[in-house]
């Protein structure tokens, strides 16, 4: 069942009748009545289903995940721009790609999406999510794979003279936002691959890039985030992540799905504590269920008015670190069976990473604390097989507040796994080995970090150009993968700069030689919680 109606099964129990029959609280204002600000909520789906666990891991299978994961980090480059280092998109035939192809990838299965509707009339497209990439584009190639929009079939398609990128333009079209019931126009880059290119075989959607840094955009034009921002449609600068199992989640864009949680906790233990009061005979107090007043009279008046609330309180906030451009932060520590083993390693938070990824040290320290423990033969060195029956308790530590890892949450499909939710499979069949989630990469290893600093000082052999560092840069970095997710809550901070007193327009933007947007990034952060 989706979280979305889940929330709207469970919340019918406590409001009467006459308040579902009303004309004004459909669905979607009853889960808008838990948000205190704007809050757009899609109902996210892994594609191809649950990432399998077997009974009997597949280990070629595996590693060919391996490999496709570790690939998604080496289509960027690190330089030093002005005081800082950047992350930013290699030149050239990145991803594997034609020249001209885009950093990330639409419709592959393991991908997390969500549906959203563009133009008018709709047509709906798979938009698919990337925390390694900062653009915000639609990709319409001639093959019949995927989610095709057709801008020849939308009345509301407004065309410009703007090329963002080698076959990309710049259109302008109407998005349908779920939950608030608000349709926008949005600007966004509209990729046509030409006949002559390969990439003319690649499926059909949309990318929604959540990387926090625009040095990683190669199209320059502005995210759907930041065109909401702009019109006044959201009013926080963040989005948060929840995953209810391994093949359904919501994404919250300018809110959190806390307070629809929180709620339904909240109410369910009301009404436990009713149905004993009448087993004891003594009379139960009245359940009701705060819903929110709103006008539906325009788009305007259908915003949530915002409340004085502390929408920080119940997280975790670690500050992001490292080259600017992906979600990195400070693991404070990784505890296995109440032992802290590791302290202080870097990570990326990657939601489409479906391993928890360690480098080499750190890979064999951790999996030294688990008694039997020892990695598998070539070529499958990366991964370590564990008794299965002394399965580890594994906790990471983010903000001082340790979050359990790969236990998920109720309704979780994990069980019945050999191993426990840490396993990956059993290692063969009748073994008593199971394979385990924590996988050793190797990526950034053999980095030069000598490099040219405004045609100064010296250049590694790895590096290309002045200014600019080799390698990817994960050596010693961890990869916090779609696993520890289930059962907690991840909130990502963009922390904008104050708004100028006149705020440029998109079209003024989009008329800019070099198009930097009116509302400037400064800091990011990233919260967590357990659900």
């Amino acid at each position: 069942m989706h979280f979305l109606s889940f929330l709207i099964l469970t919340t019918s129990v406590f409001i009467s009748s006459s308040s579902l029959a009303s004309p004004t609280h459909n669905h979607a204002e009853i889960l808008r009545s838990f948000d205190d600000a704007p809050v757009l909520h899609f109902t996210l789906t892994r594609r191809g289903g649950a990432f399998p666990t077997d009974a009997v891991a597949n280990l070629t299978f595996l590693k060919e995940e391996l490999d496709k994961t570790e690939g998604r980090f080496n289509v960027t480059r690190r330089e030093v721009r002005g005081n800082k280092l950047v992350r930013k998109a290699r030149e050239k035939a990145v991803g594997g790609k034609d020249e001209g192809g885009l950093m990330g990838s639409v419709g592959l299965d393991g991908t997390w999406y969500a549906k959203v509707e563009i133009g008018t009339p709709p047509q709906v497209v798979e938009m698919d999510l990337d925390m390694l990439v900062s653009d915000f584009y639609v990709l319409t190639t001639s093959s019949r794979r995927g989610s095709r929009y057709d801008s020849l079939f939308s009345h509301s398609n407004v065309g410009s003279n703007a090329h963002p990128y080698p076959n990309c333009a710049l259109p302008t079209d109407e998005f349908h936002l779920p939950t608030i019931n608000v349709t926008v126009p949005l600007a966004f880059a509209h990729c046509r691959p030409s006949k002559s290119s390969a990439n003319t075989l690649l499926a059909s959607g949309s990318m929604l890039g959540l990387a926090p840094s625009e040095h990683l955009s190669q199209t320059k034009t502005p995210i759907m985030f930041k065109q909401l921002l702009e019109r006044g449609i959201i009013e926080r600068p963040i989005w948060s992540l929840m995953l209810i199992n391994g093949q359904e989640g919501v994404l919250s864009v300018g809110g959190t799905s806390a307070p629809a949680v929180q709620l339904v906790e909240k109410q369910t233990n009301a009404e436990l504590d009713t149905l004993g009061a009448l087993e004891r005979g003594e009379t139960p107090a009245e359940v009701e269920v705060p819903i929110l007043k709103r006008g539906l009279r325009s788009a305007k008046d259908n915003m949530v008015k915002p409340r004085e609330v502390d929408w920080e309180n119940g997280w975790k906030w670690s500050k992001v670190q490292g080259a600017e451009g992906w979600w990195q932060i400070l693991m404070q520590g990784v505890w296995a069976d109440g032992s802290k083993v590791l302290k202080n390693q870097p990570a990326v938070i990657d939601l489409n990473t479906p391993f928890i990824l360690a480098p080499p040290q750190a890979a064999k320290a951790f999996y030294a604390s688990i008694s039997g423990s020892r990695p598998l033969p070539p070529p499958h060195s990366n991964f370590y097989m564990f008794p299965c029956l002394n399965p580890p308790v594994l906790h990471f530590e983010f903000g001082g507040w340790t979050f359990p890892a790969m236990q998920g949450g109720k309704g979780a499909d994990w069980m019945g796994i050999p191993g426990g939710k840490f396993s990956l499979g059993r290692l063969r069949e009748g073994s008593g080995y199971c394979v385990g989630a924590v996988v050793e990469t190797w990526m950034g290893l053999g980095d030069v970090t000598q490099t040219t600093i405004a045609g100064r000082g010296r250049k590694g052999g790895g590096a290309r150009g002045s200014g600019e560092l080799a390698g990817n840069g994960m050596r010693d970095v961890w990869v916090v993968g779609e696993g520890f997710f289930r059962g907690v809550g991840g909130v990502f901070d963009v922390s904008p700069a104050p708004f100028p007193d006149s705020i440029r327009t998109i079209t003024a933007v989009f008329a800019s030689a070099d198009p930097v947007r009116s509302l400037q990034f400064k800091d990011q952060r990233v919260g967590f919680r357990t659900y």
